[in-house]
């Protein structure tokens, strides 16, 4: 028996357990916590924090290590790098730093939702001014190459395999092909008439949101559903946590909200069980986490049969109505046009949000673009990509939670995200399974992602993860390709 391999995993389960304490302190910060309590929440994250960073710290954990390596076998040692990756972390910033930041972004998370609702620049800068300074000082410390930009110290807190020389590769294509497409694509939507869809009451909403977890493979034992201002994913394997929001006006906002977040917290709860309470349960990539939600919302749901099945549902519980038709609501969920909102961006835009987000962060991180401008800019790059401007900050660089918690580097994992759920779904579309009826596929390809994918949690970083899946190197083609099947 190794001996310190046996020691290791407990205190990394410990360490799990911990971890666990505070994804659910997260989730109950955004969703319940009243405004008054958000400081002493902050204080309390920060402190747990420190516990799970001291416990990291501990020079007994890197001997262990290094005695225990010697006698791995091949998935060992994956979780071996995984332990490693941790101890590391914990180390690159100091105590006061770690408590700085998270105090910091709570603070600027509550100062955010006020700005945001009021449309107040002022008040957001405030509150992220020091957050900002923190994050220039974090990317100078964790750059192990001066001759590196500082965003890749960022970026590879989130994808740990990818260059920002590989990531600006990877949009190239996208910078290129994507206005002429915008252009065309929304020239193709404007010829096709659209019913403005019935106002529904949002508690109508969030009970069929309730009732569609199931057939859409969420397992309500080991999860729930919530409203959040902001919809998210967070929690653990055993105890997920999804949030949607609903729009009255809108009613396919909160539905297919609801079916991204999924994605995500199918993949979380796919992990497989030995992996609990070790490094590997813990996705590696932000991108292969956004693969799989983007894969429910944008690959498996906007097929014409899932959104015959998706009216019948509608209409069943919000009576019936013709413009719940599936003919209609295809229209709708068709439609390119220009729009302020990433999150409510249809296909063909959304990688411009992510764009644009990209090289504000890059600017601000170097000091280009100072904090005071940020709302000018984020206009001017709003009528470069899309040719459309917000008309106050709340609909503009105030849309996103984010920044407040410090995630540059995070933006462009949607993308690429898109990117690999293009790839895997033109695999997928060769199949006979795909042709099946659309519970049906959305189980056979929920089955897929789980034996290859889900179950093997922390196994892949991004561009690992895409060879061993695709069996091809990660690239904006199929993407491309799919935009321009779908939407052409």
């Amino acid at each position: 028996m190794n001996r310190d391999w046996e020691w290791l995993k407990q205190q990394f389960a410990a360490i799990s357990r911990l971890e666990h304490a505070f994804a659910l302190m997260e989730w109950d910060q955004a969703t319940l916590l009243a405004s008054g309590g958000q400081r002493a929440r902050g204080e309390a994250m920060a402190e747990l924090q420190l516990v799970i960073n001291q416990r990291l710290q501990s020079p007994k954990l890197e001997d262990a290590l290094s005695r225990a390596e010697t006698a791995l076998s091949l998935e060992q040692k994956r979780m071996a790098q995984l332990m490693r990756r941790k101890i590391e972390e914990a180390a690159v910033l100091e105590d006061d730093f770690v408590r700085r930041r998270i105090e910091l972004s709570v603070a600027c998370e509550s100062a955010w939702r006020t700005a945001r609702v009021e449309g107040d620049f002022t008040r957001f800068e405030r509150a992220f001014a020091p957050c900002l300074a923190l994050l220039k000082e974090e990317a100078q410390i964790r750059r192990t190459d001066q001759s590196q930009p500082l965003y890749q110290a960022l970026l590879n807190k989130f994808e740990p395999d990818l260059s920002v020389a590989k990531l600006d590769e990877l949009f190239a294509p996208l910078k290129a092909q994507l206005p002429d497409l915008i252009r065309q694509a929304s020239e193709h939507s404007a010829g096709r008439s659209r019913q403005p869809l019935p106002h529904v009451d949002a508690v109508k909403q969030q009970k069929l949101a309730q009732l569609l977890l199931k057939p859409l493979g969420f397992n309500t034992e080991r999860g729930r559903l919530d409203i959040s201002s902001h919809p998210f994913t967070a929690g653990v394997a055993s105890d997920v946590r999804i949030t949607s929001r609903y729009d009255e006006t809108n009613p396919l906002s909160g539905l297919y909200s609801l079916i991204h977040e999924l994605g995500h917290g199918c993949f979380e709860q796919g992990i497989a069980h030995r992996w609990y309470n070790t490094p590997m349960v813990k996705v590696q990539s932000a991108a292969l986490h956004e693969s799989q939600a983007l894969t429910f919302e944008m690959q498996l749901a906007r097929e014409a049969d899932f959104i015959e099945w998706l009216s019948e549902n509608c209409q069943f519980h919000w009576g019936e109505n013709s413009a719940l038709s599936a003919e209609n609501l295809l229209a709708h969920v068709t439609e390119v046009k220009p729009s302020l909102i990433r999150v409510e961006a249809d296909e063909v835009t959304y990688p411009a949000h992510i764009l644009l987000r990209y090289e504000l962060e890059t600017a601000m991180l170097s000091g280009d673009l100072p904090l005071s401008e940020l709302p000018s800019a984020w206009n001017e790059g709003m009528q470069k990509w899309l040719g459309i401007q917000p008309e106050s900050p709340a609909q503009g660089c105030l849309q996103d939670i984010h920044w407040c918690f410090g995630e540059f580097g995070y933006f462009p994992s949607y993308t690429l995200g898109a990117m690999f759920a293009a790839q895997l779904t033109e695999q997928w579309k060769s199949a006979p399974q795909w042709q099946q009826l659309p519970m049906e596929r959305h189980q056979w390809v929920s089955e897929q992602l789980a034996q290859k994918l889900w179950s093997t949690g922390g196994q892949y970083d991004l561009l690992s993860g895409c060879q061993a899946l695709t069996g091809t190197t990660l690239s904006a083609q199929s993407l491309l390709s799919h935009l321009k099947r779908r939407y052409l």
